[in-house]
């Protein structure tokens, strides 16, 4: 069913159904106001009716096609609402039909569903590896496994409420909008959690190894930051995302300005959201091994990082004039988690990479639009 079709709208009411925002009305309903309660803009004889129904929702979490009437143009119509609770606020969702309800919810379950799922793969991640690590982590443990258990909970809760609904309407920039921003709120509370946990530690080691989760959190949530403010996810301002992130590893690792310069030459470039969490990895891992390793007693020299297009082909290259990579090393097969998660990465967007040893380290990765 085209968008243009489905006559629907969407509340966001208080945990008394007075509404705070519209975010959707393609029906044109002007008693649609903030600030007013949600039952006294339907017909008087449906208002105790839409009491019971936000009680309802209060009560069970969620509860699907109710049917109301509403004055609308001078006439009575029929709409069929469902509402769901989430963090304290109401949700509202209506149509003149069954069908355009069931098609306009579903698209927003699919939305959260897809987003939980990241969230819950992110701290799956962070858990395994940092199970690794001494007693003293332990809390960092229960409460990432917490995190889990809500998510995991959520997620169920929510497929089994939205089970029935069969045909939505397809994606409402305002709820997409939303969902990066919880999911970029969450990968910052992991970020400061690590942070927290670290100041525990004793060992220089294990201290480095939660800098660097806690970076690549940071990563990812810039995305998810852009992402919320981007018109859409095929427009993602790439250029400002690595100026962001490779000014934040340089304040971090680089105690020395005078000594080691940061160089960037990015052209206005956007990608997508296939393309740009694994590239944000990828940048987190190259910036930080060179910032790291490749000046060592007080040697002096410059960090340098290029990104752009060449007719339907991205090129990103990170490069120092260090010490240089080891000559003993295979990028391709070594131990460190950081040039796995390259390695891997660069598969997972059809990329090639390549290594430049001579004058320094040079890291060249080039791949194409992967799409939606």
């Amino acid at each position: 069913m085209p968008q243009s079709a489905v006559e629907a709208f969407g509340l966001s009411c208080d945990f008394n159904g007075k509404i705070i925002e519209i975010l959707y009305d393609n029906l044109g309903i002007d008693s649609f106001k903030t600030g007013k309660p949600f039952p006294n803009i339907l017909d008087e004889g449906s208002t105790e009716k839409a009491l019971d129904f936000i009680k309802k929702i209060k009560e069970e979490d969620a509860v699907h096609d109710w049917e109301f009437n509403l004055g609308f143009r001078g006439e009575l119509i029929i709409i069929h609402v469902s509402g769901l609770l989430v963090n304290h606020n109401i949700l509202i969702f209506g149509a003149k039909t069954v069908d355009d309800a069931f098609y306009f919810m579903e698209n927003m379950a699919r939305i959260n569903n897809e987003q939980t799922n990241a969230i819950r793969g992110v701290i799956k991640y962070f858990t395994a590896h940092l199970h690794e690590q001494e007693a003293k982590e332990s809390q960092i443990y229960a409460e990432l496994g917490r995190l889990n258990n809500e998510l995991t909970n959520a997620q169920r809760e929510l497929t089994k409420k939205n089970i029935q609904l069969t045909k939505l309407n397809q994606q409402k920039e305002m709820l997409i909008k939303e969902v990066h921003h919880r999911v970029k709120n969450n990968l910052m509370i992991i970020s400061s959690l690590l942070n927290l946990q670290s100041n525990y530690l004793k060992d220089e080691e294990s201290k480095e190894i939660f800098k660097e989760s806690q970076n690549r959190a940071k990563s990812m949530a810039l995305i998810h930051e852009r992402l919320y403010r981007s018109a859409d996810l095929k427009n993602i301002d790439f250029k400002e995302y690595i100026t962001t992130l490779a000014n934040d590893l340089y304040r971090t690792y680089v105690k020395d300005p005078s000594r080691v310069a940061l160089e960037l030459k990015i052209q206005d470039v956007n990608i997508d959201i296939n393309a740009a969490i694994p590239l944000g990895l990828i940048l987190n891992e190259l910036i930080t091994n060179s910032m790291k390793h490749a000046f060592p007693n007080g040697k002096e020299g410059a960090v340098s990082i290029s990104f752009g297009k060449n007719d339907d082909e991205f090129i990103l290259k990170v490069s120092d004039d260090g010490i240089g990579f080891p000559s003993d090393l295979d990028y391709t097969k070594t131990n460190s988690l950081g040039m796995q998660l390259v390695n891997s990465l660069t598969s997972q967007i059809n990329g090639k990479i390549e290594l430049d040893k001579d004058h320094g380290t040079k890291f060249t990765i080039t791949f194409k639009e992967l799409g939606l």
